[in-house]
């Protein structure tokens, strides 16, 4: 009798443990990685079932901005999930980039090939190289480099003014309606008449300017839900405070223009010739939600915490490559490969025949883009080539 107690003992006990041992393995991947859920367990310290930055660590917090796929600050279940689905840890594609474009590809448009000699050389990182890389189905061969998004022929900023009554040299520009505005103490005192809302006050009653002064205010301003402390605050990130920032760029050697219009991925829109980038149009809306402003210096630049120094409007500031015929200068290229051209040529006179990407085609450059006007909050409009991509690693 008591063999018989001792065996059904020592068969609960085996099937405990192999219970145990299927639940634990439940929590790994097939490549026996720990999986979302795990990582969230492990890291989720205030239990809301979600990861803050703070809380993330390791390749999670090396890579949270390219998992945060919503850009509200928190990985969520379905974005790690996402996220494992690429263990290449290749550069984010647009969000478009999933899309078959092979049969979109227009070759009676004339395209010309990106010309890296433009490019200032010493702000590129281990040089540019050469990659085959599947872009919305299309086998494309790619430049691939590295840089760490410092301009070098400008001072980057100033951007917000620490007086009320310092003037327009102290501080940067804002754009509001099509129109620039430059951001003195006078305009920042008058933002409440400025917007008809007399909520807006960045300053305090001795006069000095409510602004980010510090790594730690940046970060609590500089992303869509400001922090409460930091609402009715002038925005201004160093660039000191990301200048070990690297961003890859992935840009068709030639580009390959496709007859239906791309919209912006996540990443930057294109590339200046000094390393820097290009981003789509500031989210204007979100920044004065939360009364605040966020200004970009004299050279249509600022910071965030994402992507360090980067241009919202193209001012003139940068490298320019003339052209034999008075024709616009090039002053980088977009993320398709297409070059981007500055607004006028050397009559100050503007095209009259762009596109609604704000590209149109000439015999010499072949189809080609015209940066915006400083005031319209957007470089170039949208895409008519396959797209590259970015990475940041922060």
């Amino acid at each position: 009798m008591k063999s018989y107690i001792y065996l059904f003992f020592l068969l609960f006990i085996l099937l405990s443990c192999k219970s145990n041992q299927e639940q634990g393995s439940s929590n790994l991947s097939k490549d026996n990685k720990p999986s979302a859920a795990q990582l969230i367990t492990e890291m989720d310290r205030n239990n809301d079932g979600r990861l803050s930055k703070e809380e993330a660590h390791g390749p999670i917090s090396s890579d949270f901005k390219n998992i945060d796929t919503d850009q509200d600050g928190f990985l969520t279940l379905k974005e790690l999930n996402t996220t494992g689905t690429n263990p290449g840890n290749r550069p984010p594609r647009p969000s478009n980039n999933d899309k078959d474009l092979s049969k979109d590809v227009n070759h009676d448009i004339k395209v010309v090939p990106v010309n890296t000699d433009y490019f200032i050389s010493e702000n590129m990182i281990d040089g540019i190289q050469e990659q085959l890389i599947n872009l919305n189905g299309i086998e494309t061969l790619c430049y691939v480099f590295k840089t760490n998004s410092q301009a070098t022929e400008h001072q980057m900023g100033p951007w917000c003014p620490e007086l009320i009554t310092d003037t327009d040299e102290k501080a940067g520009i804002w754009f509001d309606g099509g129109k620039v505005y430059d951001v003195s103490g006078h305009f920042i005192a008058s933002l409440d008449d400025f917007y008809n809302d007399d909520k807006w006050k960045l300053y305090r009653e001795d006069g000095t300017v409510k602004y980010t002064d510090t790594k730690e205010g940046c970060l609590a301003a500089a992303k869509p839900d400001v922090e409460e402390a930091y609402q009715n605050y002038c925005v201004e990130c160093l660039p000191e405070y990301f200048k070990d920032q690297i961003t890859t760029y992935v840009i068709p050697v030639t580009p390959v223009y496709v007859n239906t219009s791309q919209s912006f991925g996540r990443g930057a829109i294109g590339v200046a010739f000094n390393g820097v980038n290009y981003d789509p149009p500031a989210p204007t809306d979100a920044i004065l939600a939360a009364h605040t402003i966020a200004p970009l210096d004299d050279h249509g630049g600022h910071v965030n915490p994402h992507g360090g120094y980067h241009y919202h409007a193209a001012t003139g500031s940068t490298k320019e490559v003339y052209q034999s015929d008075l024709h616009s200068a090039i002053i980088g290229y977009a993320i398709d490969g297409f070059g981007i051209y500055s607004m006028l040529d050397e009559h100050d006179h503007q095209p009259t025949d762009l596109d609604e990407c704000g590209g149109h085609t000439d015999d010499h450059r072949g189809y080609h883009y015209h940066a915006g006007e400083p005031g319209s909050n957007q470089i170039i409009k949208c895409l008519h080539g396959l797209a590259g991509y970015t990475e940041v690693k922060e």
